[in-house]
């Protein structure tokens, strides 16, 4: 098996968020992939008290979360063709509509996917249909072996 970058062994993101336990902040959120493909991403969170804001709303920066997430993987389905990382450089948010309960529903799309930089939209919705939230998110593409944060771009978290 090799992932989509030609590295034996190692499984894709998409084969990674469809297919396996989530890791890291995505397991924490309690976020579930609905579908991964290079023209969307889809994203279910079911709002529980963790989420909430001292107000008992679901706090601002699940939001930010959830776009930057489905935007992320997004933008990694198309970089990884190239042999490239990705990593955001900017996200902006915006709070629609306050959510107490339900299920939310995070969607993103690509509005630009070149080789340097993409920008993608998300929006997401609760369980009525209701638009909650939207945010874009601009990522920058890194080599593989770029240093960030004090390691290579292509060493994922585990």
């Amino acid at each position: 098996m090799t992932d989509s970058v030609g590295n034996p062994g190692t499984k894709s993101l998409q084969e990674e968020t469809q297919n396996s336990v989530p890791m890291g902040w995505v397991a924490t959120m309690g976020l579930e992939f609905v579908k991964v493909a290079e023209d969307e991403v889809v994203a279910e969170l079911k709002v529980s008290e963790k989420h909430y804001q001292p107000m008992g709303i679901v706090h601002g920066g699940v939001y930010c979360s959830m776009v930057e997430t489905v935007c992320s993987v997004g933008a990694f389905t198309h970089a990884s063709k190239h042999g490239l990382m990705i990593v955001g450089v900017d996200n902006q948010t915006s709070f629609l509509k306050a959510t107490r309960t339900g299920t939310l529903r995070a969607s993103a799309r690509p509005l630009v996917t070149g080789q340097r930089t993409q920008l993608w939209e998300a929006n997401i919705h609760d369980e009525s249909g209701k638009l909650v939230s939207t945010g874009r998110v601009r990522l920058v593409c890194l080599e593989p072996t770029a240093n960030l944060a004090g390691q290579t771009a292509g060493t994922l978290a585990k």
